[in-house]
């Protein structure tokens, strides 16, 4: 039981921290994202077990990557130049984790948004951690 609820803990920390980073890689300019439309949310079959296991074995390395950054930023507090260079090295790092795992970006901000919005596939995802 104490596994399970320190998975959904970890998982649920990394829905909130991770997708909005990875999902900003690629924004090479400090302007505020504009809202664009959503694309149309997937299908938890439309993942696959290998795609679903490498999402999964890549949230351990996301959360000590978020960690590290964290402190980082937490020393840089004062000087928003410096946290906007941490902020933009950390989701380079993050966005090379997912990649290392196998998983491309966009595939693993497909997953964060269907985690956010789907209880049975969030449980899904929790119970393979």
């Amino acid at each position: 039981m104490k596994t399970t609820l320190l998975a959904a803990s970890v998982l649920a920390s990394l829905l909130a921290l991770a997708g909005p980073a990875v999902a900003q890689q690629g924004q090479g300019s400090a302007q505020p994202p504009v809202a664009t439309p959503q694309a149309p949310l997937p299908k938890a079959e439309d993942f696959s077990a290998q795609q679903l296991e490498a999402f999964v074995d890549s949230q351990k390395e996301m959360g000590d990557i978020q960690r590290e950054y964290a402190k980082k930023l937490q020393d840089k507090k004062d000087s928003p130049q410096e946290a906007m260079a941490i902020r933009q090295e950390a989701q380079q790092a993050l966005a090379s984790a997912v990649q290392e795992s196998g998983l491309e970006v966009q595939t693993y901000n497909q997953i964060i948004r269907l985690a956010r919005n789907d209880e049975a596939f969030r449980a899904q995802l929790e119970a393979m951690l």
